[in-house]
């Protein structure tokens, strides 16, 4: 009678097995999560269907007419109004700029030409509503006229232009 010899595993061994087992699976579930898109703020694409059209301020005084125009490039054009009171009775200070803006995913950067120290960023939120914050001062609008606020859409129109 032949006896067999039973091999039993090193304790080292059997723990390297399921270490090893351990990282497959957990690299397995891993590895997929990197590879999912995600949206986050400043990542949500915009069709040209959302940004196209006429956005206006909440006090109904200021707004912004864009065109999407293909290749991450808007036609802009804003028309903003800064009222006040005087001795006088009511009055107001103008801001007006046009030109192409560049747009990537949700935010769009406009610097007006023959401006100085100026950039308006425009961002496209759900519902119509456009987020748009100005830095500098030197947009070349009115005294107090500032394009910060934000913009409600009032049409999906094609927006008509007031070429110079």
């Amino acid at each position: 009678m032949t006896r067999q010899r039973t091999r039993v595993a090193e304790p080292s061994s059997v723990a390297a097995v399921c270490d090893r087992r351990f990282f497959v699976v957990l690299l397995a579930l891993l590895v997929p999560a990197f590879f999912v898109p995600t949206s986050t703020a400043g990542e949500r694409s915009v069709t040209a269907a959302e940004a196209t059209g006429t956005y206006r301020d909440a006090e109904g005084n200021s707004e912004i007419r864009i065109l999407a125009l293909g290749h991450g490039k808007l036609k802009v054009q804003l028309a903003l109004v800064y009222e006040y009171k005087s001795g006088a009775g009511p009055m107001a200070n103008l801001g007006d700029a046009s030109g192409e803006a560049t747009i990537e995913n949700d935010t769009a950067v406009f610097v007006p030409e023959e401006a100085g120290d100026c950039k308006i960023t425009m961002t496209f939120l759900p519902d119509g509503k456009l987020k748009v914050e100005q830095k500098g001062e030197e947009c070349g609008f009115g005294h107090n006229v500032r394009a910060d606020g934000t913009f409600r859409k009032i049409s999906n129109r094609t927006p008509k232009f007031d070429d110079a």
